[in-house]
């Protein structure tokens, strides 16, 4: 279609446009405007313009690049559509079929060589289904350049071709290209006449039809253009092991405030509860479903399902996708399997290599437990090695195979404790105590102290028991203080302790404020008091009152104590072989320095006092 063109006359410019807009019915950015000519009229001073109005020419190239018209061939299978030979005023020959025959002619020269030139012609007279040719002919204009047209065939009447189409489907059946083969002759291909090639062909599904409308209405010839794309399938996702514990946890020294490391705290251990959730299992998704140019279903490759082996101590749900922990412990994988621990081994030492342990449930160390580091517990504590200046807490028993040299800084405290030896060191027991040896160490037990290994022997610092105490050797020939305290729980003791001194503190403050409740009365008596010395008896009433019922409840807690500490059937010390001067025993609320060496014995009390008797069993 040609573009319109007007030349309009008017008084002014905006007027002109205006004019020539309506008549064309286009918009100002449809057209281009030229002033051809502008006047004014001397005698009559008038003005005139005249103008010509242009439809803009749409641009083929920017129309095909703005619908992204794909003019790269492919290599390999897909080979660039050859223009087929036309007798075009581009192509440097000519046929013309006159009354007496078919003639050739040389319209240009070009760079092929004889035997191209003709192979190109003999192949577009064989399209042309010329017939009886006279190949000496071709080649003589060919090789002579004749200007003149020569004749090659008798006359016949010309074979008209119309335009075509040619469909090219990729391997995968996912993209359509289209070339548009133009006419020689004959009548040119229509976008309808395209389209139904492609249905013909079975290519339905994604057709571009902008795109084939383009290439039809602006002569896009011989070029593989995709026109119609499917829609590739989405695989499926893999399902996948979702964790939520850190069974993988890494050294991280953390960084204090100023700056430094503290490689103690690297938290290594992770630790579960009793039903806690550990692993889920997310399902595999199917995909989504392509589609072809042909409108074929493609099925998706679906996903692969997670796997994961259960171990010792876990358990999943019905449907398997959820893992539980059965017990409280270590979680981790081994061999391939998740597990849940209720012990947590460590083969070597505790030390900068682990950090602190803590862990809820049993800890073994086969190694040392090196000074300064903490070693926690909601089970068992057991130590193969040797424990330095540490700490140990266990909510169950502490078990040292070969002892604790705690250099007046460690600290136990469990339920039982075993040791080999205890030197130096904070213990504090909620049941019993066992060892070899005890030395120079504040021991407390709430129930029985035992010490009857290979030496027996207490020797040095505080040895309380809420019950019993026995040893072989309770002190040493040279005198060295040892403070032995039996049948009173040594956390009772240290509360009634606190509780007298409360209790005399109360007693104190009570005195004061019935001096002050006694001036302020005396005060009221004998004239108004003021306002502010009203609030302050108010308020010493009250206090007086509180503290008396508080003083009240210890006391009578005190005297509890007291009462109970009249069982003498608590309490006892038992040496099988010596008890060494320097030794002060309390048992109850009965004191006795020992001054000479005595022998096999059993201490225990007797009408308030502390006597020696002859060894128990």
């Amino acid at each position: 279609m040609g573009k319109k063109e007007i030349i309009v006359e008017g008084r002014n410019y905006e007027e002109v446009v205006s004019k020539g807009l309506e008549e064309l019915k286009l918009k100002l950015e449809e057209v281009e405007v030229e002033i051809l000519e502008e006047k004014t009229s001397l005698i009559l001073k008038k003005k005139s313009i005249r103008l010509k109005i242009t439809e803009k020419q749409e641009n083929v190239e920017e129309s095909l690049h703005e619908l992204d018209i794909e003019k790269t061939i492919e290599k390999g299978q897909h080979q660039a559509i050859k223009p087929l030979t036309t007798c075009d005023d581009e192509d440097f020959f000519r046929i013309d079929y006159l009354a007496d025959g078919v003639y050739l002619s040389v319209t240009s020269s070009t760079g092929k060589n004889l035997q191209e030139k003709t192979k190109e012609i003999l192949a577009y007279l064989e399209k042309k289904s010329v017939i009886e040719l006279n190949i000496e002919s071709i080649h003589q204009c060919l090789a002579e350049n004749l200007d003149e047209p020569v004749k090659i065939a008798p006359h016949q009447k010309e074979h008209l071709i119309d335009g075509s189409v040619v469909i090219d489907i990729s391997k995968d059946k996912l993209q359509a290209y289209v070339a548009i083969i133009k006419a020689d002759g004959g009548k040119e291909i229509s976008f309808e006449e395209a389209k139904e090639a492609l249905k013909e062909k079975g290519v339905v599904y994604g057709i571009n039809e902008t795109k084939l409308h383009t290439m039809i209405d602006h002569g896009v010839y011989d070029e593989k253009i995709l026109i119609a794309e499917g829609k590739k399938p989405k695989a499926g996702e893999n399902g996948r092991v979702k964790y939520h514990v850190d069974i993988h946890k890494q050294h991280k020294p953390q960084i204090l405030e100023d700056g430094t490391v503290d490689f103690k705290k690297l938290d290594i251990i992770a630790n579960v509860v009793q039903g806690q959730l550990l692993v889920e299992i997310i399902p595999p998704t199917d995909g989504v479903q392509g589609i072809n140019v042909f409108q074929q279903e493609i099925p998706p490759q679906k996903g692969k399902p997670a796997k994961i082996a259960l171990g010792k101590n876990v358990v999943g749900d019905e449907g398997g996708l959820k893992i539980y922990a059965q017990v409280e412990g270590q979680v981790f994988l081994r061999d391939g399997k998740l597990q849940v621990s209720q012990v947590y081994e460590i083969p070597g030492d505790v030390g900068h290599s682990t950090g602190n342990v803590k862990f809820n449930g049993t800890v073994l160390v086969k190694g040392n437990v090196k000074s300064g580091f903490v070693v926690e517990a909601d089970g068992d504590i057991q130590v193969n090695g040797v424990v330095e200046a540490a700490t140990l807490i266990a909510k169950g028993s502490i078990i040292l195979n070969r002892g604790i040299q705690g250099s007046n800084q460690a600290y136990l405290e469990c339920e039982n404790l075993v040791a080999k030896y205890i030197e130096n060191t904070k213990i504090k027991s909620l049941a019993n105590i066992e060892s070899d040896c005890i030395l120079h160490s504040d021991v407390i037990a709430k129930k029985n102290i035992t010490v009857i290994g290979k030496r027996g022997l207490i020797v040095g610092g505080q040895v309380r028991a809420g019950e019993e105490i026995r040893a072989k050797v309770i002190g040493s020939h040279m005198g060295t203080n040892t403070k032995i305290e039996v049948g009173i729980d040594p956390d009772e003791k240290s509360n009634y302790e606190t509780m007298k001194l409360e209790a005399s503190e109360i007693e104190k403050n009570l005195a004061n404020l019935r001096k002050t409740i006694a001036l302020l009365k005396k005060i009221e008596q004998s004239s108004t008091l003021e306002d502010s010395k009203k609030e302050i008896l108010v308020k010493s009433v009250k206090t007086y009152e509180h503290l008396k019922e508080k003083h009240e409840s210890i006391t009578n807690q005190l005297k509890a104590f007291e009462l109970r500490g009249q069982d003498l059937s608590r309490g006892k010390v038992h040496a099988s072989m010596k008890i060494y001067p320097g030794v002060r025993v309390s048992i109850l609320n009965a004191a006795r320095h020992i001054y000479d060496e005595l022998s096999m014995c059993t201490l225990y009390v007797k009408e308030g006092e502390i006597a020696i008797g002859p060894h128990e069993q």
